[in-house]
């Protein structure tokens, strides 16, 4: 039986875009290929987990493991896949670095069907379009032995005390609070009303945005403020068309390929519309 893994990012706002829709696309081709698609995500965050095992379900994942320090490299060798996916993330690429295979390829994801096929050794995904899956599954989670040695960031003990066993979060497009957009000197008028109809507001170069979602209009590359932001922001990157793939972007959330009026409409029409978890 051949297998493909995915590794899971965790965010406050559930599963990272990146690990989604590189599941959407591995569960395609393990469809194709009558491969196993198994997702592996980091350690043991008591509630939390619940929410990555109904992402991981919905997007199209066979199995889910939570793993140890080394869970993915250990997947990798019990399973010998034919093709890894990770985040293009400074997690992600850190999870990639002693893989066979490796270093990773970095795709751009824009689309369900890419013109670069099916997958790499080893591929790091940057989100550029939404999910396309939503299956109703909920996952049993494999743990193991060393998944407590894990050293989580501080949020995420934060998060899953706070949160009820049946209120994890799961998957959002954006964060927790105010939509805010700033980067363009000029807005169309197709843009603006989906702006408009999202609720996004225009931002101040010097505002600092500690929660909820900033929308970046612009092909330039994302200012350090925006990269360096708390992680309870969610970055969408809005490039235009024509926009080549630009080294920043790995900090962002999601880059949306394509004309921003389309893209904004994309999310309106999606069940996840609301921009929060």
């Amino acid at each position: 039986m051949a297998h493909i893994l995915v590794y899971l990012q965790r965010t406050p706002g559930g599963l990272h875009p990146a690990s989604a829709v590189a599941l959407c696309r591995a569960r395609d081709i393990s469809s194709e290929r009558g491969a196993t698609l198994t997702a592996v995500c980091g350690g043991d965050a008591g509630a939390l987990d619940r929410g990555i095992a109904q992402a991981a379900g919905s997007f199209g994942a066979d199995v889910l493991v939570f793993g140890g320090p080394s869970g993915l490299a250990a997947l990798q060798s019990q399973l010998n896949p034919v093709h890894v996916l990770v985040p293009w993330t400074e997690e992600g690429l850190a999870q990639a670095e002693t893989l066979v295979g490796g270093p990773p390829v970095t795709r751009w994801l824009t689309t369900r069907q890419p013109a670069w096929g099916g997958a790499d050794a080893v591929t790091a995904v940057l989100a550029g379009t939404l999910p396309w899956h939503a299956y109703n599954e909920m996952l049993e989670a494999e743990y193991q032995a060393d998944v407590d040695e894990v050293n989580h960031p501080s949020w995420v003990g934060e998060v899953s005390a706070a949160c009820a066993q049946d209120t994890a979060p799961v998957f959002a497009v954006g964060g927790r609070g105010p939509v805010k957009w700033l980067g363009s000197r000029s807005i169309n008028p197709e843009t603006q009303a989906a702006l408009t109809r999202l609720g996004a507001e225009p931002a101040s170069a010097d505002e600092v945005v500690t929660s909820g979602t900033v929308l970046w209009l612009s092909a330039d590359p994302v200012p350090p403020t925006l990269a360096l932001r708390p992680v309870t922001v969610r970055l969408l990157v809005l490039p235009g068309e024509h926009a080549g793939l630009d080294p920043s972007w790995r900090a962002a959330d999601w880059v949306l390929s394509g004309s921003r009026a389309a893209a904004l409409g994309a999310i309106l029409d999606s069940p996840w519309a609301s921009l929060s978890g």
